[in-house]
């Protein structure tokens, strides 16, 4: 199908780019990486064998996959010199945010305490101090990204999914060039909310959810029987998927950017990676090191890397960011003229329609059309000195993932070796199928899987124990998780089985996300337990997750049958598991006591 003239010399560039580079990423971090060995994979059986509860106390007091050091400095020393608000309370939640370091709050004061910093639209000196910072930054955030400046620009946003709308929205925009008047929106099961939410701004029949990876290889392989089937009538499109699932850390292959730039039957069609959850754990060098590879689009969240400031972004090929400009809204510095009055029809020139030359030097770029509005500078100073910070403690972003991936398989190991007396597992961990019924898994090996565990507590009868009651027993130890949903509803879906009368059963019950929800209906849970890892994290706080879950669930089961076995006379009771009283640890110098019963996750299937 013929694709909208305007398209053409976008994706000329677009072919033509990668015969030229050598894929080298030019960087200013001169830190010596701490050569450290690779955790091996695990491989487990397909059925465990029960574990008494000695070899279970084993695994988790350091006999069994113990992280080696990743970091110059050990991590339990780092915790204690950058993170003591840690201290009261054990944090497995880096997914929803890991935790700032002390140093980067201190420098961040003391910079807005000496300096004089203005709003960068303006050529006073206050505001050009605030401006030039805002320049160094960009270009140091993209080299800690790996992402060489002079192939992608980046785009500061609120957040991820801020990065997400800016692309949807100008995708909406250009598609009113088309003959559809829309354009074709793929993505993954996988996909966060944020992600499904694109899928709103097309037309019924041109949005398409691939189910699995097999699924997106074989539009790959072959676009054009695929869009038939699906009856695809326009010629530009977008496809999206996440780097690491918001759900399981399952990593999603990365290859698919350059796949599909490559076919020539979708040439119309861009790449978006959702990589807030990947970056957090990960080195993003393997997304951006070779450009000609790269998605188009790549939103991260700084937060979840750093802890502070809460601030996104949007990594942008040069080569396919030209096609943002041509959204319709612009606001605040985006443009260079605007007409307002008088006759004849308005109009207004955006930054990133034109490079303009003063003082000898090209000025302006992707970055000056896109960002809406007064730049938030103040969080961007925040952002260097976390980047800084980051480096002087971890060293790089290839030491923290042999870290939580060391971490990860600890916990891994330790929650899936619980059993009850009986033999039934304790904890139900959810995986892809095709490992489950392979007996493999990723855990271990850092392109499959993240920092991440997502699991059910079961009963020794079987029957399932509901997520928002975990994580209200595991907040009055003073462990932090998150339940729910996890705002992934494709990969629920799929992790728990549902057919889709089962989810519409759901809707009808009146399960909704957060709080008021249903945990359990006709013992199928509708949603998980997610336990994740950080930079910070230590081998003392996997542990005391699997302690809590052997001391809340396993332990009570034994003594129960103890006293069976002690005593003719028995009492009933209709929980599957034993009701156990904890005292609830104070909040001591802990910034805020958590309540004892929480919110739990957004998005649990819907």
């Amino acid at each position: 199908m013929a694709r909208p003239s305007i398209l053409l010399r976008f994706s000329e560039r677009r072919q033509r780019r990668g015969s030229s580079l050598n894929g080298q990423v030019k960087s200013t971090d001169t830190s010596t990486p701490v050569a450290t060995p690779v955790p091996t994979p695990v491989t487990r059986e397909k059925s465990w064998r029960h574990r008494s509860l000695g070899s279970i106390t084993s695994i988790f007091h350091g006999d069994h996959h113990t992280p080696q050091n990743a970091y110059e400095k050990p991590v339990e020393v780092i915790r204690k010199e950058e993170y003591p608000h840690m201290n009261n309370g054990t944090y497995l939640d880096h997914s929803g945010t890991t935790i700032y370091a002390a140093s980067t709050i201190t420098r961040f004061s003391h910079k807005m305490l000496n300096n004089l910093y203005g709003n960068p639209h303006s050529e006073n000196q206050p505001a050009k101090v605030s401006g030039d910072m805002v320049d160094a930054i960009r270009l140091k955030a993209l080299r800690f990204l790996g992402a060489d400046p002079e192939h992608f620009d980046l785009i500061f946003t609120a957040n991820a999914t801020a990065a997400i709308k800016l692309v949807a929205d100008s995708f909406r925009d250009l598609a009113e060039q088309t003959r559809s008047g829309s354009f074709w929106y793929g993505y993954h099961r996988d996909a966060h909310t944020s992600l499904v939410g694109i899928r709103e701004l097309v037309h019924n029949s041109e949005h398409h959810v691939f189910a699995h990876d097999q699924e997106v290889e074989a539009w790959l392989d072959n676009p054009d029987a695929y869009h038939r089937e699906i009856e695809r009538v326009s010629s530009l499109g977008l496809f999206a998927w996440p780097g690491q699932s918001n759900l399981t850390g399952r990593r999603l292959p990365l290859e698919w950017a350059g796949r599909t730039r490559k076919q020539r039957n979708i040439q119309g069609t861009y790449t978006l990676l959702d990589a807030a959850a990947l970056a957090m754990t990960s080195d993003m060098s393997r997304v951006f090191g070779d450009p000609s590879q790269a998605p188009d689009f790549c939103c991260v969240s700084f937060y979840k890397i750093f802890g502070f400031p809460d601030l996104g972004g949007l990594v942008v090929s040069k080569d396919s960011g030209h096609i943002l400009t041509l959204r319709k809204y612009f606001g605040g510095g985006t443009v260079s003229m605007v007409k307002t009055i008088g006759g004849g029809p308005a109009w207004h020139i955006s930054k990133g329609a034109e490079t303009a030359v003063k003082h000898g030097e090209a000025v302006g770029g992707l970055h000056e059309a896109l960002e809406d509005g007064t730049l938030p500078f103040h969080s961007i100073l925040a952002l260097g000195e976390s980047i800084e910070v980051q480096r002087e403690l971890y060293g790089n972003m290839e030491n923290v993932s042999r870290h939580v991936t060391g971490l990860v398989v600890r916990l891994y190991e330790g929650m899936r070796g619980l059993r009850y007396g009986n033999g039934r597992a304790v904890v139900k961990v959810y995986e892809e199928e095709e490992e489950e019924e392979q007996g493999t898994t990723g855990y271990g090996d850092t392109k499959r899987q993240g920092g991440t565990v997502a699991f059910n507590v079961f009963g020794e009868d079987g029957g399932v124990v509901s997520y928002d009651r975990v994580e209200g027993l595991a907040n009055e130890r003073g462990i932090y998780v998150r339940s729910g949903g996890i705002c992934c509803p494709g990969g629920i879906f799929t992790a728990l089985q549902y057919e889709p009368w089962q989810l519409n059963r759901a809707k009808s019950a009146g399960h909704r996300c957060g709080p008021h929800g249903l945990g359990v209906i006709d013992n199928l849970p509708t949603g998980v337990v997610r336990a994740s890892l950080g930079a910070m994290s230590t081998t003392k706080d996997v542990d005391t997750l699997v302690e809590f879950l052997n001391e809340t669930f396993v332990a009570p089961a034994s003594r129960n049958h103890s006293q069976k076995n002690s005593s003719s006379s028995s009492s009933s009771s209709n929980s599957s598991v034993a009701p156990v009283t904890f005292e609830p640890k104070t909040a001591g110098t802990f910034a805020v006591q958590a309540p004892l019963r929480v919110t739990s996750g957004c998005c649990s299937i819907s």
